[in-house]
């Protein structure tokens, strides 16, 4: 069984060309700002979010993973704000600021 884990960055605190080097981190930790709907066809996540499918037995487990990763990325490129982390699987989440 599938289910989903998302990511969004405050889209406010982020510039257009730091909107770019996000996208580029998300995409190495294999992050979309798109997903395959259930039924055919692509859903587009809201600015600044970005998710992946991923098998629910590994849920939490890929939960501490896009934390660790997230945070160290974001650090290491200087970016400041908030950011959400969650899965659907049980309703698990981090939050912080950077």
């Amino acid at each position: 069984m599938d289910g989903m884990i998302t990511v969004t960055i405050a889209p406010d605190a982020i510039g257009a060309d730091a909107r770019a080097a996000l996208d580029e981190i998300m995409g190495g930790l294999g992050l979309k700002t798109t997903l395959p709907e259930t039924g055919g066809g692509t859903l587009a996540l809201p600015p600044g979010t970005y998710g992946c499918i991923t098998e629910t037995e590994d849920q939490m487990e890929q939960l501490k993973h896009y934390y660790r990763s997230l945070v160290e990325a974001l650090r290491k490129a200087d970016f400041k704000g908030k950011y959400f982390i969650s899965v659907s699987q049980s309703p698990a989440y981090i939050c912080g600021e950077l």
